[in-house]
């Protein structure tokens, strides 16, 4: 198996730059998840890694050797799709077959059936080998797919948002049988995705790329817990971050925004201090899990009633309107969310996040 890197690479289409500039490098062996809003240029990246499209500059490494001049073949990627991309006509024997009967392999009838009984039961696929795959299901054809891929045991697997057509339930349990397959095979392997829920879940890093541009790297936690931005903070998370934009007064120790305003305990004034610019004006961001309900005595507790709740199972995600604000909090499932009630909210201002109003960056202690 091997890394893969990007030097400074650039595609457009005409006017349009899909990737602008990207310098990344993913490890071998370890499973990459490239994290965006349609059009924010993954399917391209992935595209450039697989030789179907030729970057305009930079580089892309492979195990540190340049690939740009390599045809796609010579890259020995693997690259499953959204859509199943599958011969209908054939058995799931014949499609998982067909990529080791290519003319630059050469494996014998035997060597091929030993890597397609493998592969099969790698994916849970056996007792299927026989049957066509336009009388499989959905997510009988997507482990079709990877099964493919698999048999041909190259350096890298790519795979362009291949859960997204399946339903709800088999996405969630194909999420763990491919996190854990990655790790049993130890490969390779980069996934690209607008499912914020698929990238948290399978990802040892995540690359979030808006616009063409790589914005911000790293794991699961520091992504979600150490946002670059406002958009990295508020496309990671859901329900998504409350973000309020407010005054500080540290002498008087409150945040404000007209009616809406709290107290700040001691540690926040301490910690905003050094982030706080000269027009005392922040972006505060505030997740749903860090929003409690208190009681009338709570000093930093808000005045607000409920607007509204959605009820998923475990917890009750309750929109609170205080103050002409509403906020996204998520709270106990034995908690009474009657329409109008009135509630008094506490934000846990250890947690709080501070963002530059205008550039959206996030504020941290130097």
């Amino acid at each position: 198996m091997a890394a893969v890197s990007f030097k400074n690479v650039s595609k457009s289409f005409g006017n349009v730059k899909a990737v602008r500039e990207l310098t990344l490098d993913i490890h071998d062996r370890e499973f990459f998840v490239l994290l965006g809003p349609t059009g924010a240029g993954k399917t391209t990246t992935l595209r450039c890694i697989a030789g179907l499209e030729q970057p305009q500059q930079g580089d892309i490494l492979i195990a540190g050797e340049r690939i740009n001049d390599w045809s796609a073949a010579q890259r020995d990627v693997a690259l499953v799709f959204q859509q199943y991309s599958l011969y209908p006509n054939y058995t799931v024997r014949e499609n998982l077959a067909f990529p080791l009967k290519s003319k630059l392999r050469s494996f014998t009838p035997q060597q091929i059936d030993e890597r397609v009984q493998k592969a099969a039961g790698t994916v849970r696929i056996t007792h299927l080998l026989e049957r066509r795959t336009d009388r499989l299901s959905g997510g009988e054809m997507q482990r079709v797919s990877i099964g493919r891929a698999i048999v041909r045991e190259p350096r890298v697997f790519l795979m362009d948002e291949p859960l997204s057509n399946l339903d709800a339930k088999l996405r969630e349990l194909l999420r763990a049988e491919l996190k854990g397959l990655q790790q049993r095979l130890g490969t390779t392997l980069v996934f690209v995705t607008h499912d914020q829920v698929e990238a948290m879940t399978m990802a040892d890093r995540i690359g979030v790329i808006h616009k063409g541009q790589l914005v911000q790297v790293g794991t699961p936690q520091q992504i979600y817990n150490q946002p670059k931005n406002t958009f990295v903070a508020s496309f990671v998370g859901a329900p998504a971050i409350n973000l309020l934009d407010m005054q500080i007064d540290l002498s008087q120790g409150r945040a404000h925004n007209g009616a809406l305003s709290f107290s700040l305990d001691a540690a926040t004034r301490e910690r905003l201090e050094p982030l706080l610019p000269a027009d005392g004006r922040l972006r505060v961001g505030v997740r749903p899990e860090d929003i409690q309900l208190v009681g009338d005595g709570d000093a930093t507790g808000m005045g607000g009633a409920i607007y509204g709740a959605e009820n998923h199972g475990a917890e009750i995600i309750a929109v609170i309107e205080a103050a002409g604000h509403k906020l996204r909090a998520t709270v106990p499932a034995k908690t009474p969310t009657a329409l109008n009630q009135p509630v008094q909210i506490s934000f846990m201002q250890d947690k709080l996040h501070f963002f530059d109003p205008k550039s959206g960056e996030a504020l941290r202690p130097r």
